[in-house]
């Protein structure tokens, strides 16, 4: 249990009931007081000797250690009756925490991103002489593991808590970008960028080449009316004007950046033009839809429904028949007990369909981004919508906004699709899971709130649908209907939890066959982690117009982190297998090591590798879901 005494009638009723059942004479008493800190108590440790005294009318009792419990076990194995359970503990309680207190887990989420990625390019920018900044990561990494406390991430603290929370998180994201700024300008500074116009590098931290949206913020030394957005081979860009500050000359642009080489960057030039001839688009947009060369989507202006979702790979509509998907929906929410802490299971009973829209109209329509926006009320709250599709690139983002104020109400969105599956599959650290999407046994009417990471699918054998986010992780999927939970509203034991305004994005990706085919990791990934753009000064540079630093193969992996070894000079690069298969993974390196090894999580090297392609490169085999480290060395000395 979760507070557990040394009581002798109760520990005669655990030992009654699991003897029988194992044919094992010995179980394991874990006592103290669960929470707050607490551990065992004198009364409990004086109990506990009491009952020890061989004299005493009860099932023997010694202190010992977990190690020699299972030391017992392990000797006992072969006419023993254990149970099996080949799947992952999940908790049948406590399924509200997966979404209360909404942006104290989008600051975690964002606070999570900023520091790898700061990391990333530290360590590449460590290669060309600069400092790398240990103490202030290591600082930073504690301050969010401490946001990352049991009763804080979760949502079921007091409000105080997510005062402190947010103050503290906010330091880390100022620490996090500075760093980051400081190392980009480093790699930034040795990259050729001669040409006309202004010049924006583009970084992208993923470890694969990507297609995306971006905005970059520029400024020219006079007024501008016009501008096109060229790549490094000088082809014109889907681009747009977002923003102008005629008083200091800047402009917020807004273009699609394609193929950004893989853990890498590109120059782009944001160049002045007296007659705009705007690049080529496949983006079409009108008032009930819009469509690029991967979706075509339909909306009802009178429900603000989307009720056609084609992958026109092959013309499939991903959508049910007559369904009307992107659909909020609102249920009461009340907890028997521990209101920031868990859902009802039977919250379904009373819910209300939001299918009346205030407005639904397009509201921007450019070469690099086209919006439907779609507004909703509910009681005392609005909701903004804005559906958003871009040329090149295969999801549609839903950038909502939500003015809060509800009390022991949940708030979902709702996808009913065309697939029909058992079982949906979601991510989870460094790997997936399947969970059902029947209610035929206790079991699985228990998940009926599951939690996850980046996404979440429904696929059959030919087709599927993804539905990915940015800072959310309630899910819920049953029959043909997948669903994302966005915000509940507690009173216990914050009587104010979530009120107020919030900002938050989720997408959907249609695709042909399953998750795997259809690289629904990598597009989780994009969603969270942009492109990164900073505007430069034109200048001479030894480095080419676009390179990638780090590259890794093949496409079932991925590589998670770059870093300085905490011990030594070496950098340490971290990836994992996420397909469920064995590989041999090729590592190309931002230069020829002299070095390299392969290590565990604590850095602790392992093995020797052998360094291929004049010492640029390595290969190491990776099993089903592993975590791997390397470590490589490359002759320089780093100072911290």
């Amino acid at each position: 249990d979760y507070v557990n005494s040394i009581e002798p009638v109760r520990i005669a009723q655990d030992v009654a009931t699991y003897v029988p059942s194992t044919h094992f004479p010995e179980i394991m008493h874990l006592y103290g007081i669960g929470d707050h800190g607490g551990g065992p108590t004198r009364s409990m440790l004086d109990s506990a000797l009491r009952w020890e005294n061989p004299k005493a009318v009860f099932p023997r009792l010694t202190f010992s250690t977990a190690q020699s419990f299972f030391d017992d076990v392990d000797k006992s194995l072969n006419h023993l009756k254990l149970p099996v359970w080949d799947n992952e503990l999940y908790l049948q309680y406590h399924r509200g925490t997966y979404t209360t207190q909404s942006e104290t887990k989008r600051l975690v989420r964002r606070s999570e991103e900023v520091l790898l990625n700061a990391e990333k390019f530290s360590s590449l920018a460590m290669l060309d002489g600069r400092t790398y900044p240990l103490q202030q990561f290591e600082d930073s990494w504690k301050r969010l593991l401490f946001e990352q406390f049991h009763d804080i991430l979760p949502g079921s603290g007091i409000a105080q808590n997510y005062v402190d929370a947010a103050k503290s998180l906010g330091v880390v994201g100022l620490a996090g970008h500075k760093i980051m700024s400081g190392a980009l300008r480093t790699l930034a500074a040795r990259i050729s960028t001669e040409g006309p116009g202004v010049p924006v590098v583009l970084f992208n931290s993923l470890s694969w080449p990507r297609t995306d949206v971006t905005e970059a913020k520029v400024q020219f030394p006079a007024p501008i009316s016009a501008v096109e957005v060229r790549d490094a081979t000088g082809e014109v860009l889907p681009s747009a004007i977002v923003a102008r500050d005629d008083a200091t000359r800047t402009l917020d642009v807004r273009f699609i950046a394609r193929s950004v080489p893989a853990m890498g960057y590109e120059v782009v030039r944001v160049v002045p033009v007296t007659e705009l001839h705007p690049a080529a688009s496949t983006l079409k947009a009108s008032a009930d839809g819009m469509e690029n060369e991967f979706i075509r989507l339909r909306i009802d202006p009178k429900t603000g429904c989307i009720t056609s979702l084609v992958d026109k790979k092959d013309g499939h509509e991903t959508l049910a028949p007559g369904s009307c998907a992107n659909l909020l929906q609102a249920f009461e929410d009340k907890p028997k007990e521990y209101d920031a802490w868990n859902i009802n299971p039977n919250y379904e009973q009373h819910g209300w369909d939001l299918m009346d829209a205030e407005e639904a109209k397009l509201v921007e329509n450019t070469p690099a981004r086209a919006v439907i926006r779609v507004r909703k009320k509910f009681q005392n709250s609005s909701f903004v919508q804005d559906i958003c599709m871009y040329p090149g690139v295969p999801r549609v983002d839903v950038h909502m906004q939500a003015d809060w104020h509800e009390e022991h109400i949940m708030l979902k969105v709702a996808f009913p699709v065309s697939v029909e599956s058992s079982f949906a599959t979601y991510e989870i650290p460094y790997g997936t899971i399947q969970r059902p999407t029947t209610r035929n046994t206790p079991e699985q009417r228990a998940m009926f709130e599951v939690p996850a990471l980046r996404w979440g699918d429904l696929s059959d054998s030919t087709h599927g649908f993804s539905l990915l986010n940015a800072s959310k992780y309630g899910y819920d999927a049953k029959g043909q209907v997948i669903r994302l939970t966005l915000l509940r509203s507690p009173t216990w034991p914050d009587p104010h939890a979530d009120q107020g305004f919030h900002e938050f994005t989720y997408a959907l990706y249609p695709h042909s066959g399953g998750w795997r085919e259809a690289q629904t990791e990598r597009r989780g990934y994009e969603l969270n982690y942009p492109l990164i753009p900073l505007a430069v000064e034109a200048h001479q540079g030894a480095l080419p117009s676009r390179d990638s630093f780090v590259e890794i193969e093949p496409a079932n992996v991925i590589l998670t982190a770059v870093k300085k070894a905490e011990d030594s000079d070496g950098l340490v690069f971290r990836f994992y297998e996420f397909e469920g298969k064995s590989s041999e993974v090729t590592l190309k390196f931002p230069r020829p090591a002299t070095r390299a090894v392969s290590a565990n999580l604590m850095e602790k090297d392992a093995a020797a590798l052998s360094l291929e392609g004049n010492g640029g490169e390595v290969t190491v085999p990776i099993h089903p879901y592993e975590i791997m480290t390397v470590k490589a060395w490359f002759g320089t000395k780093a100072s911290n």
